[in-house]
């Protein structure tokens, strides 16, 4: 009898439930400027809704599906500081307020990327106290926040909130992500969304799809995780974290992921282009500009298997178009040998940007790249290497750190290194008698270089070999 006398109750509710928006679409967010936005939710079946929007005229109406679902499709215009309003009624309305117009990018990767402002216990971020300072929410920066999710029930999926930069908020925001986006404010004068979707410890197998994952064989992706170790889990965070928002349009990536794949460096590169592919795809735009943080130096166990996830990052980001890699090979101090979230992050957001700024927005006069070796020779005493990115040369330095040479026995010995003739080379010296086969520079987990562009970017750690030590 008391069920029969609930089911009217549940029946009136049903037909006046309001109409439901995903956590994205919520107050304080930033759409992407000149571009079609998607709103979407939930409603009930067959339900007419309509949505009016501060910065255009026109009413825009959808019938929602059989299953309730709906969504409908606006133009944004140029970007804006003006506080906008979005309307949505099935019957019943709902406004979300203090919207802004700009430029939308999505920040993702594990705990680097995570890393709010506010540090970690005993780690502390560089300069945040001295922004913090001067935080403010009508400075047009808004970050969205997204819950960490690794459940295979996919609990939480795509729940968060959208923050001002304000100094409420101000030390949860990822540390990386918001100077990322204080540059680019900076440069571009226009309100910047950022989407944080980040895990600590998350390798890229959770970033992934099923399908690509299960094709390597380095992984177990069978494995059953436990929810103490469920940022281990394959699939998860895309399925969770990525995929519940790919309706959200957006202006590209940026990606500072892989600590824990240092075990599995040598697919990395291949997996890391099935990301972009499968985030582009996702977000309905195959040429979505993808930028890549390469890991800073730290002492893993093995000797070289963090050298080679960095360069398999390089590899695998150089075969993809619109896309570009941050050398932080001079961003961590001598004292954080074991720190695996060194403290300079104000100088990564920073060299993003100049790489966005400069490869997407067209600001031509910005040298955002740094050198990277082109190729080598070897003469009877010397070894000449070319550089791509020197721009006007390197910046002097008293001893050039970091290079190495070896021959037929595999054993790395220092070697020295001067500046070359062209400014865009670098000579090493030999002994008579000894035939050199390789060169290094900085390829170990933790190595420190020197060599610098004339813009102040650091020259990318390189081998000219494949050896397996």
């Amino acid at each position: 009898m008391r069920i029969i006398l609930l089911l009217p109750f549940l029946f009136c509710f049903m037909l006046n439930a309001k109409v439901v928006l995903p956590d994205v679409l919520s107050d304080n967010m930033v759409l992407q400027q000149n571009s079609t936005v998607i709103l979407w939710g939930s409603a009930n079946a067959n339900a007419k809704i309509t949505l009016k929007v501060s910065w255009s005229a026109p009413e825009y109406n959808c019938i929602s599906a059989k299953n309730g679902n709906w969504q409908i499709s606006i133009p944004t215009g140029s970007a804006s500081f003006t506080k906008q309003t979005i309307t949505v009624s099935d019957g019943t309305s709902i406004t979300l307020n203090n919207i802004l117009i700009g430029e939308v990018w999505l920040c993702s990767g594990q705990s680097n990327m995570e890393m709010p402002l506010g540090g970690y216990k005993n780690e502390f971020v560089e300069e945040a106290a001295d922004y913090m300072a001067v935080a403010s929410g009508e400075s047009g920066i808004r970050m969205f926040n997204v819950v960490k999710s690794a459940s295979v029930k996919g609990d939480n999926s795509g729940k968060g909130s959208w923050l001002e930069s304000n100094k409420q908020n101000f030390m949860s925001l990822s540390a990386t992500a918001y100077f990322f986006a204080l540059c680019l404010s900076n440069n571009l004068q226009v309100p910047i969304g950022i989407i944080n979707a980040s895990y600590g410890g998350s390798s890229i197998e959770g970033w992934l799809h099923p399908g690509a994952v299960e094709k390597y064989n380095d992984f177990e992706f069978k494995q059953g995780f436990p929810d103490s170790m469920r940022w281990m889990r394959p699939y998860v965070m895309y399925q969770n974290m990525i995929k519940p928002l790919s309706n959200y349009i957006i202006n590209g990536f940026v990606w500072y992921q892989g600590e824990s794949n240092v075990g599995r460096f040598a697919s990395y590169a291949q997996k890391l282009q099935d990301l972009i592919y499968l985030w582009r795809f996702t977000f309905h735009n195959p040429d979505l500009p993808f930028y890549v943080v390469e890991i800073a130096p730290y002492q893993y166990d093995k000797t070289s298997q963090a050298a080679k996830l960095r360069e398999a990052q390089l590899k695998g980001i150089n075969l993809i178009a619109n896309s570009g890699f941050v050398c932080t090979n001079d961003l961590v101090y001598d004292k954080e040998i074991t720190i695996i979230h060194p403290s300079q992050k104000k100088p990564i957001g920073d060299r993003v940007a100049n790489l966005v700024l400069h490869n997407n927005y067209g600001f031509d006069s910005i040298k955002a790249n740094s050198p990277s070796l082109s190729k080598f020779s070897i003469s009877s005493d010397s070894i000449i290497l070319t550089f791509d990115n020197s721009y006007d040369g390197f910046l002097a330095q008293q001893e050039l750190v970091g290079f190495e040479i070896a021959d037929s026995t595999q054993v790395f010995r220092k070697a020295e290194a001067f500046f070359g003739e062209a400014n865009n080379t670098i000579s090493i010296k030999f002994e008579k008698g000894f035939i050199p086969l390789a060169v290094r520079y900085s390829f170990k987990n933790f190595q420190i270089g020197n060599v610098k562009n004339s813009a102040g970017l650091p020259l990318i750690p390189f081998r000219t070999d494949e050896w397996d030590n």
